[in-house]
């Protein structure tokens, strides 16, 4: 009868070829906008486009607030 630590190194010895020696396997990867974090991905983008927005209209006002000061007419471009 063989000794009850030869039994274990023969089950590690057999055990360890069926834990994934072979090739991994190509995953297929979800974007993050179709997962569930869907709005937290989009939300920067959103984000920029409102502070454009404000940043061009801020612009609009400071570039006619010049044309006022040096003198055009308010509605003149």
């Amino acid at each position: 009868m063989a000794r009850p630590a030869s039994w274990i190194v023969l089950l590690m010895v057999t055990a360890l070829p069926a834990c994934g020696g072979g090739e991994p396997e190509e995953r297929e990867v979800m974007k993050p906008e179709e997962t569930v974090f869907r709005d937290l991905v989009t939300a920067p983008d959103k984000v920029q486009d409102r502070t454009d927005a404000a940043m061009e209209a801020h612009r609009d006002a400071l570039e006619q607030r010049l044309r006022e000061d040096e003198g055009a007419a308010p509605d003149d471009r």
